[in-house]
């Protein structure tokens, strides 16, 4: 018997779909958006990666496609009670899922799903594992998102630029970052966003939250000595 294996290249607009999902039912579930998708992230050294958890989840459209093919895949790899990670491009060829996976989602993506929902997604996950139910819901009162602010080269970092600013314009809305210190080596960029320098940030609105990122990635500058 021969074996062989097809891949088929997907483009399109990248995010993630998790769930904590009871008896095979997403009982919480989050929408998060990569900007940009992940193979120019990683690739490329001058980009600021970001993903966002939107609050615009109840909002149909694509959404709702997402939690359609969540509930077809929990069934077709007969998922019960567990968390839940599937990453996927919405493009040409439609929605697909490249990644499936019965797990949480990395770089602390828990952390903003609770902040901005005002919730412990942990306590969740644990509730429904020991006692198969939880009743913590998502308020979906904000968006959250990360950006990775990667160094200008290899080597130690010798400061930055830019900082002072972004928190006198926009610290309100900043929960919190990763800010090493002069001296420290680098990380590649390819060990992912949270690999170097980092902040964290909510806000009410989607839109706005995306724009304040990329002004932080605009305004930071990380120097290597």
């Amino acid at each position: 018997m021969t074996s062989i294996a097809v891949e088929e290249f997907v483009e399109g607009h990248e995010g993630f779909y998790d769930t904590i999902s009871i008896n095979g039912e997403p009982v919480l579930d989050f929408a998060s958006h990569y900007f940009p998708g992940v193979l120019e992230a990683m690739r490329t050294r001058w980009i600021s990666p970001q993903y966002i958890t939107t609050n615009r989840i109840e909002g149909g459209g694509l959404y709702d496609q997402l939690r359609e093919m969540g509930r077809r895949v929990n069934a077709a790899l007969g998922i019960e009670t567990a968390a839940t990670h599937m990453e996927w491009f919405d493009g040409p060829k439609g929605l697909k899922f490249s990644e499936i996976g019965a797990r949480p989602p990395g770089v602390g993506c828990w952390d903003l799903y609770s902040a901005a929902n005002d919730i412990d997604v942990y306590r969740a996950w644990a509730e429904a594992i020991l006692y198969n139910g939880t009743d913590i819901r998502p308020s979906r009162s904000h968006s959250a998102g990360i950006i990775a602010l990667r160094p200008e080269s290899d080597g130690n970092i010798s400061g930055y630029a830019g900082l002072e600013d972004v928190e006198n314009r926009l610290g309100r809305w900043i929960m919190d970052a990763h800010i090493p210190s002069a001296g420290t080596l680098t990380q590649p960029i390819e060990n992912g966003y949270m690999a170097n320098a980092w902040v964290r940030m909510r806000h009410p609105d989607y839109d706005v939250l995306h724009d304040m990122l990329d002004d932080v990635g605009r305004s930071v500058h990380v120097h290597v000595g």
